[in-house]
């Protein structure tokens, strides 16, 4: 029981919490859109597992069942979460954190676990090129 309680403080730990509002969408924008679909172009192949040796910088929710987290101001992964009624939410969440075993998180057992503790399975994780992605918001008149 004493390993279970300090698996899960450590898994507590590693979760990543911060109190930016997101703003609640029930359609996307045009622009959201564009800029979900060169986003995705930009990311690379799936991985199972990602390491992350820092807390992370912050997230974004970037469409239905996708989360943009940042590691760094230069470096992020597209997540795919599960659809399911619990996940539909995350663009009303204050904030999100990520469930991680050792400062992993995973495609076989790791969440995005909401305020209310609602936990959205994450499906696929894909890097992203974040240099690439910004300079094609550029082209497309989307960024600054």
């Amino acid at each position: 029981m004493k390993a279970r309680n300090a698996l899960i403080g450590f898994t507590t730990a590693l979760a990543f919490c911060f109190s930016v509002p997101v703003a609640a969408k029930d359609e996307m924008s045009a622009k959201d859109i564009k800029r979900l679909e060169l986003l995705q172009a930009h990311a690379g192949e799936e991985q199972d597992t990602v390491r992350f040796l820092r807390p992370m910088h912050g997230y974004e929710i970037v469409g239905p069942q996708k989360v943009l987290v940042w590691e760094t101001p230069h470096k992020g992964w597209l997540l795919d979460v599960r659809d399911s009624p619990a996940c539909k939410t995350l663009n009303r969440e204050w904030w999100v954190g990520v469930e991680a075993l050792y400062d992993t998180i995973n495609t076989r057992n790791g969440y995005l676990v909401g305020k209310g503790g609602l936990r959205c399975k994450i499906t696929s994780l894909r890097e992203v090129d974040v240099m690439a992605w910004k300079q094609a918001e550029r082209d497309a008149g989307i960024r600054e």
